[in-house]
């Protein structure tokens, strides 16, 4: 499913970061957010040139928004298009509900207020965890073709 779906899928809308190899491997775990645990989380970026965040369930949750920040930054923080392609927002999380962002851009989860959500992560990153962070010109992209074609839809993910 990742190297099928999800890596072509990123390379689409961020081929300025993700070209061959750039998401060839990931890293995939769950955050559990309720009361007596973790309630929210600070502002961070991730450790990946794509993130897929996924809401597992509970539907009866209020709170715990994800909100994004105006990706402004400067160096390794400062995204390829800054905020023409990925600015500010707050995604409401719902059961079955996803976000599909870059890594390095700057994220919390808000203070949840009642109820709990479980959210899978994944991470997307090339071998040996490295993170492209200096975007590619317009012809170093990969093609739709390229994207989408043969060498992506095999193999294990």
């Amino acid at each position: 499913l990742v190297r099928a779906y999800l890596q072509p899928l990123a390379g689409m809308l961020f081929p300025e970061l993700i070209a061959t190899g750039d998401a060839d491997e990931h890293y995939a775990f769950t955050i559990k957010y309720e009361p007596g645990g973790d309630m929210e989380l600070k502002p961070h970026r991730d450790a990946s040139v794509a993130t897929l965040n996924l809401c597992l369930g509970y539907p009866e949750l209020e709170g715990g928004a994800v909100e994004f920040f105006d990706s402004g930054g400067s160096g390794y923080a400062r995204l390829p298009k800054g905020n023409a392609s990925a600015g500010s927002g707050r995604i409401i999380f719902r059961p079955g509900m996803a976000a599909l962002h870059r890594g390095q851009h700057k994220h919390q989860a808000l203070q949840l207020e009642s109820g709990r959500r479980t959210n899978l992560v994944m991470w997307l990153f090339a071998e040996h965890d490295v993170v492209r962070i200096l975007p590619y010109t317009e012809a170093e992209q990969l093609t739709p073709a390229q994207r989408w074609g043969a060498s992506n839809a095999g193999g294990s993910g």
